[in-house]
């Protein structure tokens, strides 16, 4: 009888923490904004996303993605395309 009991108190236990486990979450936000800058010779888009990360366990990370990209126009006519990508990660 007794070994019932403690097998019966051993699941319980058991059962608890997984409960509290699975109670813990993330949270994830995420921020995208796109600006057009005009420029002296054409135009150059901005494109930002911002994302703030908290997993179960604390662990806290901000990652950042800019993008611009544009077109020059010469003065005889001539466009370039140009593309610059910068991406930044913090692990806190």
């Amino acid at each position: 009888m007794t070994k019932i009991w403690l097998t019966t108190a051993a699941v319980l236990a058991m059962t608890s923490g997984a409960v509290i486990a699975q109670t813990t979450s993330s949270s994830t936000t995420t921020t995208q904004s796109t600006t057009a800058v005009p420029g002296p010779s054409g135009t150059a888009t901005v494109d930002t996303t911002t994302q703030h990360k908290v997993d179960k366990q604390g662990l806290v990370t901000d990652s950042t993605k800019s993008t611009t990209s544009g077109v020059t126009v010469s003065p005889a006519g001539d466009t370039t395309s140009t593309k610059k990508s910068t991406e930044t990660t913090t692990v806190r």
